[in-house]
């Protein structure tokens, strides 16, 4: 457990009684935040910068402001695994900081055992023994009764934490929610209704997309519904701790699907296009590695997927094509059937341009129903691999002659330094997921 003084205690009530204002010795010509620089408060000046509630400590007041040492803050951010308060998000920033302001100005000897009212709007729990004024559990020290023009301050040794935000410290959540990169996450977070289960189940593995993740994906949250953020959130959860160096081929979700490695000389890849940028940043019972784009968990299988994406005029040859060996077809050549199975399969999908050059090639055929049936199934077969193969992972793929199987008995020839197949067909796009395998779009049709 990370060493933190973020304790939420519930006490009598505080009696607080204000600085005698006809006391000539306690008045200063420096507001609080003057006289904060000044003492040598020098992060506690920089975070009040950062998020820019100087004019605010600048104001009337009176306030008596709780001032954490620079120790106090390097000790936060250590305890939550960022090196520089410039790293926190502005809104958490803020809280804290308003937690540790109180209205009216109060010397130590006014004060008395009890709670009393942040500016944020919490609580802070304060207690006069023997041994001086703890806040909290963190201790007041030298100097304090700093009297400003608008207020006074008291030096602590800890930063005070609200506990809407200590809730965060020491949970698989906590390395995005403390660093402002991140906050996109937590927005998504926070408006899919993820925090308890996040917070409180143990053993979880997060792949967490950065700010630039969402942007490069797409993805904007307040465009997004609750209940899609929540799919696509937990979709990015594996409820088992999985450090970098036991990432398996594939893996079970927190939302029922699953997610696919690839890894290999040139990065570690989820799905194909996703790379682990960051790994093994442990926090609480879990683990989270750093993505560069948004998981999306696919809906529909290669055949549905195909049908969607001739909604576009991409494939409807493509589908088409498929579509005869259902109508015309036995049950054995129903590739509608054989293609919207378990699978997995990968398949190397033409374009609506390929079809057409491949009718043009034979002057028999005018249209697609001029192809013979069995002509058309085994030329459909070949553009199909068992397995799940992204571009990634091809290179594993390859026999001893760059060649990979396909379900019509013959292979496929590859050239990955050009990406080519058998010499002349172009592979122009990688790796559309689906739930029973993979498509790669290619501009030629491939003939056994």
């Amino acid at each position: 457990m990370k060493n933190l003084a973020f304790l939420i205690l519930f006490m009598s009530p505080l009696f607080l009684t204000s600085c005698d204002d006809d006391d000539d010795s306690n008045e200063s010509t420096q507001d609080i935040i003057a006289l904060a620089q000044a003492n040598g408060f020098t992060s506690l000046a920089a975070a009040l910068t950062q998020v820019d509630l100087v004019s605010t400590l600048q104001g009337d007041g009176p306030f008596t402001v709780f001032a954490p040492t620079d120790a106090a803050f390097a000790d936060l951010l250590s305890a939550v695994g960022q090196t520089s308060i410039a790293d926190v998000p502005d809104d958490v920033l803020t809280k804290i900081l308003l937690y540790h302001v109180v209205s009216g100005e109060v010397a130590s000897s006014a004060v008395t055992t009890g709670n009393a009212t942040t500016v944020e709007g919490s609580d802070i729990a304060l207690d006069v023994s023997a041994n001086g004024i703890t806040v909290n559990g963190a201790n007041v020290v030298d100097p304090f009764d700093a009297v400003a023009s608008n207020g006074i301050i008291h030096t602590i040794d800890a930063v005070l934490v609200p506990a809407s935000i200590a809730q965060f410290v020491n949970t698989v959540l906590e390395p995005a929610y403390f660093n402002k990169n991140f906050s996109t996450l937590i927005e998504a977070v926070v408006k899919a209704d993820a925090v308890n289960t996040l917070l409180n189940t143990p053993n979880l593995t997060i792949f967490a997309p950065s700010n630039d993740a969402f942007t490069a994906s797409g993805v904007v949250v307040a465009d997004t519904g609750a209940e899609a953020l929540l799919d696509v959130l937990t979709y990015h959860v594996i409820t088992s701790k999985v450090m970098s160096s036991g990432i398996p081929a594939s893996a079970a979700t927190l939302n029922g699907g699953s997610i696919y490695f690839s890894l290999v000389t040139s990065g570690n890849f989820i799905n194909g296009d996703v790379e682990i940028t960051n790994v093994d940043i442990e926090s609480g019972s879990g683990v989270v590695h750093v993505i560069d784009k948004v998981l999306l968990p696919a809906d529909e299988t290669i055949v549905g997927k195909a049908v969607s994406l001739s909604e576009n005029g991409e494939f409807t040859s493509l589908v088409a094509a498929l579509t005869r060996t259902a109508d015309e077809g036995t049950a054995d050549q129903n590739l509608i059937t054989v293609l919207s199975g378990t699978g997995p399969f990968t398949v190397f999908a033409p374009t609506d341009a390929a079809f057409t050059a491949l009718l043009e090639s034979n002057s028999e055929w005018s249209t697609l129903a001029d192809i013979p049936l069995v002509t058309l199934i085994d030329v459909l077969k070949y553009h199909v691999v068992s397995g799940r193969v992204y571009d990634k992972d091809l290179a594993g793929a390859l026999d001893a002659n760059n060649g990979v199987a396909t379900v019509e008995g013959s292979s496929l020839t590859f050239n990955l330094t050009d990406l080519t197949i058998n010499s002349t067909v172009n592979i122009t796009g990688v790796n559309t997921n689906t739930t029973n395998g993979v498509i790669h779009v290619i501009d030629a049709v491939l003939v056994p």
